[in-house]
């Protein structure tokens, strides 16, 4: 027994015995009668076995399993080579020239590329013979190629990475190689022709892009369907708190955690909390804040900035859009949309956003215009008041 673990190769023997499918108590038996295998110790610590020897320790099992006595067929493992992979010569023969890649396997510790037919081997990038399956390391292929090494288990149908790597363009979903595996010592035999696998790409493209679509056609339809609510509640709202009903019209049907109007005057933003509370009374001078000038100036909605919505007060962890509210050139404030994840702002979004600015905006001129007017014309009763602009018809949480 040695005493030093040689680069860190060895394993603990309770992982031995799952690599290898033979029990500790069994390694123990071989070790007393046939000093096979040989563990090592770290010092005083428990024993260890090399890595190296799994192979030899399956080989072993499964001759003894076939009738050859222990003692012949430890000698005949001792006799070999680590990396000497004992495939059939008849079958690298017989599917040298198959259409389909063929891999045999060395295992189960590290997973090697033992031997590559013809097809596989003109596939770019994919492993030579000696190099190790590092693609499909860690993955649920890679569990069961060992599980053959160690039990008796019949051929099985696994997915894994391509063998010269992705195919894909950058974004697309990933596309996976279909194979069968079964014991040679261990052999994966592709199942499907270059054309089936870039149909396969293909397929797995054409449904990234479909799920694309399908989230963009919902995301257009929750907005219209804001847009429908907001124009039929202007319609038929004749009070002054038709802006604050629209707010909460935009809040069901944008699926926004909350929403709130701020009044613009003099180059300040006056934003008098949000419908739901997530935002307090706050202002801002909008020459602070650049995005938010270009966004005014160029009455184009945009997401805020950090240092933008820190100064609104935007929990973190919430994102906030804001959409200019401008009639005829002159810029009445800002809708400011909370939100809990962001959406891309694309030309669909834009021009939504731009028809639910008009209609607010439409609506707080309205408003502006009768406070005004209504302000200016004397009045014989002492207690009668103006009708309240939106500063005052929305507080925080009504």
């Amino acid at each position: 027994m040695t005493g030093v673990d040689k680069g860190g190769q060895t394993v603990p023997a309770t992982r031995f015995a799952e690599m290898t499918g033979v029990s500790r108590e069994r390694l123990r038996t071989w070790e007393r009668r046939y000093g096979f295998p040989e563990p090592v110790r770290v010092g005083s610590g428990p024993r260890r076995y090399a890595v190296a020897d799994a192979a030899r320790v399956v080989a072993v099992r499964f001759a003894a399993q076939a009738g050859t006595p222990l003692d012949v067929a430890i000698a005949a493992a001792r006799a070999a080579e680590p990396s000497e992979a004992p495939a059939d010569l008849s079958f690298r023969a017989t599917v040298e020239h198959a259409p389909v890649p063929v891999a045999l396997v060395s295992g189960p510790e590290p997973l090697v590329m033992a031997w590559a037919n013809s097809a596989l081997r003109r596939i770019e990038g994919a492993p030579a013979p000696g190099e190790a399956l590092v693609a499909i390391a860690g993955s649920r292929t890679s569990a069961l190629l060992r599980e053959h090494f160690t039990r008796d288990l019949g051929a099985a149908e696994v997915e894994h990475p391509p063998w010269g790597g992705s195919v894909t363009a950058p974004g697309s979903a990933a596309v996976s190689a279909r194979s069968v595996v079964y014991r040679l010592l261990l052999a994966i035999v592709g199942i499907e022709t270059r054309g089936e696998h870039e149909a396969r790409a293909a397929l797995a493209r054409a449904e990234l892009r479909l799920a694309a679509l399908e989230h963009r056609a919902e995301r257009h339809e929750r907005w219209l369907d804001a847009l429908g609510a907001l124009a039929a509640e202007f319609q038929h709202e004749p009070g002054p708190d038709v802006i604050a009903s629209g707010l909460d019209v935009l809040i069901r049907q944008t699926h926004a955690v909350d929403v709130g109007l701020a009044s613009y005057v003099s180059g300040r933003l006056a934003l008098h909390g949000t419908r739901r509370g997530a935002l307090g009374a706050t202002a801002l001078t909008v020459a602070a804040h650049p995005q938010v000038g270009r966004a005014l100036r160029d009455v184009d909605g945009a997401w805020l900035d950090e240092p933008t919505a820190r100064s609104l007060g935007v929990p973190e962890g919430l994102h906030a859009v804001g959409v200019p509210i401008a009639v005829a050139g002159e810029v009445l404030g800002l809708l400011v949309m909370v939100f809990d994840e962001v959406e891309p702002l694309d030309d669909d979004n834009r021009r939504l956003l731009a028809a639910i600015s008009a209609a607010l905006g439409f609506a707080l001129l309205r408003d502006r215009l009768v406070s005004e007017l209504a302000a200016s014309t004397p009045t014989s009763d002492p207690t009668a008041r103006a009708p309240r602009r939106f500063a005052a018809a929305s507080p925080p949480g009504g």
